[in-house]
């Protein structure tokens, strides 16, 4: 039962958060000329009422998502994130009364049955850590991020791209530092030794990067691709860690499940339309 509060109730919360935030800088953006005039973008941002109280929901979700994966497995606990796209679905077709597709449809069903497979292993704690490997993985997707930075030339996908992994990244540090310190009763003699750790300094870069590039992507792109991509992405990222970093369990029927939920994340991204079709006359 705490296991689900603690990951339905933040994917819940995430999705009120990206949904409000995305709304308060999508406007400051139209009003001030977005992040080319960065000055007064950022002003308007910071006192839009809307982006405040969508971080205040993401600051709620983080709370609980990072006590879920101090406990659990990042292989359980990072799939039930991607209820986010889902809720956020449903909550445009039940309140907002926006349509829904049969891909999004389709998407839901595959994340549901991937989230029921799980049930049978909900809760679990198996992981064992290999700090150097931790270093090692987090080089190779920094690499990979940097070189489709570089080359990559649709910047929706590139924002989302650094957004997802470097929130999958800082998750995989909090659990590694997790693992290492007591998060729930640090005690003071131990706080120098957290702060000097090089893991804390990689979960704040990480963390960072990837919550500039949040607010950049939403003021740019489209949320309907936004947040299903880096959800995708931000879920893949720690549940691979899990396998190769903290060597989690991974009995068929969880493999069975990151799968389906996995493949229903990426069906809920939603494709431009071809040139052709936007310039066609209504």
């Amino acid at each position: 039962m705490l296991f689900l509060l603690l990951t339905i109730g933040p994917a819940f919360l995430f999705a009120c958060g990206n949904i409000l935030e995305k709304s308060g800088v999508s406007t400051v953006g139209k009003r001030t000329g977005g992040t080319s005039r960065p000055w007064e973008f950022f002003k308007g941002v910071v006192t839009n009422k809307f982006w405040w109280l969508g971080i205040a929901c993401s600051g709620l979700a983080t709370l609980g998502y990072y006590i879920a994966m101090a406990r659990y497995d990042l292989s359980q606990v990072q799939p039930m994130m991607v209820l986010n796209p889902v809720l956020t679905a449903l909550m445009g077709f039940c309140i907002l009364k926006e349509v829904l597709t049969k891909r999004i449809v389709v998407a839901i069903c595959f994340v549901v049955a991937g989230l029921l497979y799980s049930v049978e292993n909900l809760g679990e704690s198996t992981s064992l850590q290999n700090v150097g490997i931790l270093w090692v993985y987090a080089g190779i997707l920094c690499a990979v991020t940097l070189v489709a930075h570089l080359f990559v030339k649709n910047r929706e996908v590139v924002d989302s791209l650094i957004m997802g992994v470097g929130f999958g990244l800082s998750a995989a540090f909090y659990k590694s530092l997790a693992m290492d310190f007591d998060l729930d009763h640090i005690a003071l003699s131990s706080v120098a030794s957290l702060l000097l750790d090089f893991r804390t300094l990689g979960y704040v870069a990480t963390y960072s990067i990837a919550f500039l590039y949040s607010q950049v992507s939403f003021s740019r792109g489209r949320a309907l691709f936004i947040i299903p991509f880096s959800a995708a992405v931000g879920a893949a990222v720690p549940t691979l860690a899990g396998a190769v970093v903290f060597s989690e369990a991974f009995p068929i029927g969880k493999v069975i499940s990151v799968t389906l939920v996995l493949i229903g994340a990426c069906l809920f991204i939603v494709r431009r339309p071809h040139r052709s079709q936007t310039k066609k006359m209504p």
